[in-house]
């Protein structure tokens, strides 16, 4: 990278996807100083009351205090690397509540217009413990008779499926954008995120596009039909290595969050540094 060159990248999930722990985590490790992304000390953040506080509770071994929806509060953090390029991670809904309306709406207030027109770089946090199972009936067996004629007597409930609104919310954001679909998309970059990797049980090899073909195949794909290969990314993370609780885990006091975390590369591979992770988000091998 050049030392003019700069980055803008949109973080963008709904809520519970992990985009909370990632951030403090992230914030931690770049206002620590001891990794090659640094906080811009003439662009601080006036405001980083949600990282501060929650990294006080994870301090004391207990997961952050969840986002209120009623926030939707917008953080910016800008970082500077040892050559002085300068990367913009914006934050524009924290509390993820405003994802759901803009596929329902299929628009955008100011604020999303501004950072979406702005973006070089698109992370998407997708976690796939929350998403919904379809139906075993290999395993299950097909429903009774009653439980059957309970759910015709009831009005199917008005809801895309995950795959679909991941879709839905990638189609809106490229229109809003300005961009074309007839050619693969080189700009912006995107990186799927499978959050909250510790809580899938997988084996230690496990690539995280293979996992995301198996469990959501339609909304991969799409990206695989609209990106090109090198302007595309998926990869696993676990910011806090654990799941954690209101209640104190005592080994992760011992030892300090900066210690716990990784994510997973498109091989495979783990890495402890979660720093490294932003030269994904902006696509530089």
């Amino acid at each position: 990278m050049n030392d003019m060159e700069k980055h803008n990248i949109l973080i963008i999930g709904g809520p519970n996807t992990g985009k909370t722990h990632f951030g403090i985590q992230l914030y931690e490790r770049i206002n620590s100083r001891q990794f090659e992304f640094k906080i811009d000390p003439e662009n601080r953040p006036s405001d980083l009351t949600i990282f501060e506080d929650g990294l006080k509770n994870i301090y004391n071994g207990k997961r952050a205090a969840h986002t209120e929806a009623s926030a939707n509060r917008s953080i910016e953090l800008k970082i500077t690397d040892i050559k002085n390029s300068e990367v913009k991670l914006a934050f524009p809904d924290y509390a993820g509540e405003q994802i759901t309306s803009i596929v329902d709406n299929r628009k955008v207030n100011d604020l999303w217009q501004d950072y979406i027109e702005n973006s070089t770089s698109w992370v998407l946090f997708i976690r796939l413990n929350e998403l919904t199972t379809l139906e075993d009936i290999v395993n299950k067996g097909i429903p009774s008779a009653e439980e059957i004629q309970k759910r015709n007597s009831q009005p199917p409930p008005v809801k895309i499926s995950e795959a679909a609104f991941y879709v839905e919310l990638i189609q809106t954001l490229a229109y809003i954008k300005g961009l074309s679909t007839f050619s693969p998309i080189v700009e912006p970059n995107l990186t799927v995120v499978l959050s909250c990797w510790d809580e899938l049980d997988l084996p230690e090899d496990q690539a995280p596009s293979t996992l995301l073909q198996e469990r959501l195949p339609m909304l991969f794909d799409f990206l695989n039909n609209n990106w090109q290969n090198k302007s595309l990314s998926i990869i696993g993370l676990s910011s806090t290595e654990k799941s954690l609780t209101d209640d104190p885990d005592d080994d992760f006091m011992d030892k300090e969050p900066i210690n716990f975390g990784y994510f997973v590369d498109k091989g495979g591979s783990r890495n402890k540094d979660l720093t490294g992770l932003i030269w994904d988000f902006i696509g530089h091998e």
